[in-house]
């Protein structure tokens, strides 16, 4: 129930009034509590029948609706209101963002950065009204791209968090040679001479009702002899190359970023090669070929930070992929 501070004092010099009136006998206190009344009433009055007057007395506050139990307990302010709940049954609820099906799974949170725990989808815990919760969608487990909140439990008996999830799919990538044609490994190449520079045509395409929220970053990697540079334009920027990723003493890789790519979405972009000076690739061939790797950007644990929620990125504190990534096909050259 919502109450003004000048109905309070409209109740308070009431209640005085009527007692003077009904209950008191002394002349002098019945006379003393009679203007005290007084004094509530007409501020009281004044806000209510001209709001704005008095500008205080014209906020409100909440008293909370109050539960079975709950009376006798000391009441708490959330959000600057008072709530008369002590416990509040809270629910996390996650559905896939296409289908609106259950995602299942578990969802990590912690409630005023204490320890984190986990709870079934549309499972429940306790928390109080004011608290803080920290929630990791979905726990960083394959399946669904993780998503994280902050709220603030309200004064309620229960009460219903939910979002919606990603499911992780594949990606794939198809170039152009220089006649327009789609490159494919053994049939259609480019062919290239030593000292030559040629951009290509490029397609990102994701899956049907899945999709990479968060990008990601695709790694090029060529031999260190017969290329100068690989560089790859999908709107992203060159990035660190990932710590997981491992190449022989022959070859050479560059990393970069990616943005999200949701459903069947395109992304249309190039791919530059810069053929050495001298050395003419002569492909094609798995050490004059080019490779394509992509890895999805994910939330993460961070043990080695407590157990927070961390990211997006494409690996972890162990320099784990936070994804199942991407071995796209090679771009074959001669």
């Amino acid at each position: 129930m919502d109450l003004t501070y000048a109905m309070i004092l409209l109740i308070a010099g009431g209640i005085l009034a009527a007692l003077a009136v009904l209950v008191v006998k002394k002349k002098d206190t019945r006379k003393m509590m009679g203007w005290i009344g007084a004094i509530l009433l007409v501020p009281g009055l004044i806000a209510v029948a001209s709001p704005g007057t008095i500008g205080f007395l014209d906020q409100t506050f909440s008293l909370g609706p109050l539960a079975a139990g709950d009376v006798g307990e000391e009441p708490a302010f959330v959000s600057g209101e008072l709530c008369a709940v002590e416990d509040t049954t809270i629910t996390l609820s996650a559905t896939d963002q296409f289908t609106s099906a259950a995602t299942g799974g578990t969802h990590r949170y912690n409630i005023n950065g204490a320890p984190a725990l986990t709870v079934s989808n549309a499972g429940t815990f306790t928390a109080s009204p004011g608290d803080r919760l920290s929630i990791l969608w979905f726990n960083a487990s394959a399946g669904y791209f993780s998503a994280v909140d902050e709220v603030v439990v309200p004064c309620s008996g229960t009460k219903t968090f939910s979002t919606e999830l990603i499911k992780n799919g594949t990606i794939t990538m198809d170039i152009f040679n220089e006649e327009g044609n789609k490159v494919t490994v053994d049939t259609i190449n480019e062919t290239l001479s030593a000292g030559d520079v040629v951009t290509l045509e490029a397609k990102l395409k994701g899956q049907f009702e899945r999709g990479m929220p968060y990008g990601g970053v695709i790694v090029c990697e060529y031999n260190r002899t017969a290329y100068d540079d690989c560089i790859v334009d999908f709107g992203g920027e060159a990035v660190n190359l990932p710590a997981l990723y491992t190449f022989g003493a022959t070859r050479k890789a560059k990393a970069y970023s990616v943005p999200a790519v949701i459903g069947t979405e395109i992304l249309y972009g190039s791919v530059t090669i810069d053929a050495d000076d001298t050395a003419d690739p002569n492909g094609p061939s798995t050490d004059t070929a080019l490779n394509m790797t992509f890895y999805p950007k994910n939330y993460f644990v961070n043990e080695e930070k407590g157990g927070i929620s961390d990211g997006p990125a494409v690996e972890d504190e162990d320099e784990a992929a936070t994804v199942a990534y991407n071995i796209m096909s090679p771009i074959p050259v001669d």
